[in-house]
């Protein structure tokens, strides 16, 4: 026999304050918009966002989704992913406005609802980023952590964020809204999850491979060095991680050009995946370069021109075409293995905590995966890596799950 449902329950919504600050920042909506859409006070809809939960009428949770352009289902989902306001890293942040720091907050309790969502399914990578202790330098803490993704000691790196997704940490292509970010910063991390943890960088698409990978590799620099810290130079210890991650100094001292100049340099750009403009600051931090020549080197990058585009080299170093802009897959690699081949934008949204389909498709078609690319229907054709692919490191869940 089916126990009846009292009417009351079906006449009533449960709504979290989290899903409604979520599914207006990550759109950058004010509040007062929102209220004034769904035609409610601004004081009693703040009340509301900012509440743990709040029982509603049906209606009145309907006028809310309709207002912010989400499903009910959406605002009623209890969160799970716990994304610390104030936990993102990234350069330029005492410039960042509280608004689209927010913004990207909501970004990374996607991710983060997606991999819970996926988790209870798959085995996923190990963990590999280690904690530094506060006492060590940026130098130590860089041959740490190389040492704990099994990178050798002098050995290149030839995909950035591949490597880092071998070793658990989840890479999104988000797009960045406003100015600011376009001038300042190209990536963001944090760490998600129920436990925080669960590293996440966030990287802006750019036509950059070289600066995609100094941004990459400066936010695993915040992830291994300023899990709780923030005391200090954070930026200045990230670029001196960031560059020994790359290009460690014993053998930037051993490779070193005698007379170094932009062509001179370029050898160690190629082999170690470094622009001439990081490479000059390694050199200077290590007394490799003067001051006079690190300035002349500058002024030589500011002033010529590359002769294929006309762009000043500081836009267009020589070297730019020679590798792929790097992009990630293990995020679409878990969806698949979790949710299946079958599956569509709309039905991931719904498994994924209600997120809007269109947000999803965002974070999919920053993914390299055939299966991301036949399901966002990108037109644009994208080379597919050679390298092993991440389905080794995740699999269907099978007994207990390490890592």
């Amino acid at each position: 026999m089916t126990k009846a449902i009292p009417l009351w329950r079906e006449a009533e919504v449960e709504v979290f304050g989290e899903r409604l600050r979520d599914a207006r920042l990550i759109q950058r909506m004010r509040s007062g918009d929102v209220a004034r859409q769904a035609g409610v006070s601004q004081s009693w809809y703040s009340k509301v966002e900012h509440a743990i939960s709040t029982i509603l009428e049906a209606s009145k949770a309907q006028q809310l989704a309709a207002a912010l352009n989400f499903s009910v289902d959406f605002l009623a989902a209890m969160p799970v992913t716990q994304v610390q306001r104030g936990s993102l890293l990234f350069r330029a942040k005492k410039n960042l406005p509280k608004s689209e720091e927010d913004q990207l907050i909501s970004w990374a309790r996607l991710v983060g609802d997606l991999v819970h969502s996926a988790e209870p399914k798959l085995r996923l990578p190990y963990l590999r980023v280690p904690r530094i202790p506060s006492g060590m330098t940026p130098i130590e803490a860089a041959q740490a952590t190389r040492k704990s993704f099994g990178i050798g000691p002098d050995v290149p790196i030839p995909h950035l964020v591949r490597t880092l997704e071998r070793g658990g940490v989840y890479v999104a292509t988000i797009d960045f809204e406003g100015d600011l970010h376009a001038r300042n910063h190209d990536a963001f991390s944090t760490w998600i999850g129920v436990l925080l943890d669960r590293p996440l960088v966030g990287v802006r698409a750019t036509d950059s491979w070289e600066r995609t990978r100094l941004s990459v590799a400066h936010e695993l620099g915040h992830l291994a060095m300023h899990h709780t810290r923030r005391e200090g130079d954070l930026e200045h210890e990230a670029y001196a991680f960031a560059a020994e991650f790359l290009l460690p100094q014993d053998v930037l001292e051993r490779e070193w050009p005698k007379a170094p100049t932009l062509m001179s340099l370029l050898p160690l750009k190629r082999v170690y995946g470094m622009s001439i403009a990081s490479l000059v600051e390694h050199g200077y931090r290590n007394e490799l370069l003067s001051s006079w020549q690190r300035t002349n080197l500058y002024k030589q990058l500011s002033n010529r021109r590359d002769q294929s585009t006309g762009e000043r080299m500081r836009v267009r170093e020589p070297g730019w075409r020679d590798r792929e802009v790097e992009r990630p897959k293990l995020l679409a690699t878990v969806a698949e293995k979790a949710f299946g081949q079958a599956a569509t934008i709309e039905s991931l949204g719904e498994q994924v905590y209600s997120w809007r389909p269109d947000l999803v498709r965002q974070l999919m078609e920053g993914q390299v995966t055939d299966w991301a690319r036949d399901m966002t229907r990108q037109s644009d054709a994208v080379n597919v890596l050679t390298e092993p692919h991440l389905a080794e490191v995740v699999q269907l869940h099978v007994g207990r799950r390490n890592g």
